[in-house]
């Protein structure tokens, strides 16, 4: 088994947590934004988008979008892309 680093960058291909297998995939309309997709039935969970620096951090961090409300301000901005795909499958089913 690899380790998983949630630093870096892009996110991805594929991540597995709480019972979800999940493929992180480019979102062909904008860099740097990757939707979070279920590899078993394709349900879409949101958008994982590189995100400004948090109170002058200097890393890439990854805000989060759920379904249906991607054009608005994020839920969170996480510092690691790991994190953030986390918070989309704990919020639920997209």
């Amino acid at each position: 088994m690899s380790k998983v680093d949630g630093t870096s960058f892009p996110p991805g291909p594929e991540y597995e947590y709480g019972g979800y297998h999940v493929r992180i995939e480019p979102d062909g309309s904008t860099t740097g934004r990757w939707r979070v997709v279920s590899d078993d039935d394709d349900t879409y969970f949101g958008i994982i988008a590189a995100a400004e620096p948090v109170k002058g951090e200097p890393e890439v961090h990854f805000a989060t979008h759920f379904p249906g409300e991607e054009e608005i301000p994020p839920m969170r901005i996480c510092a690691q892309w790991t994190s953030a795909v986390e918070f989309l499958l704990d919020a639920g089913e997209g």
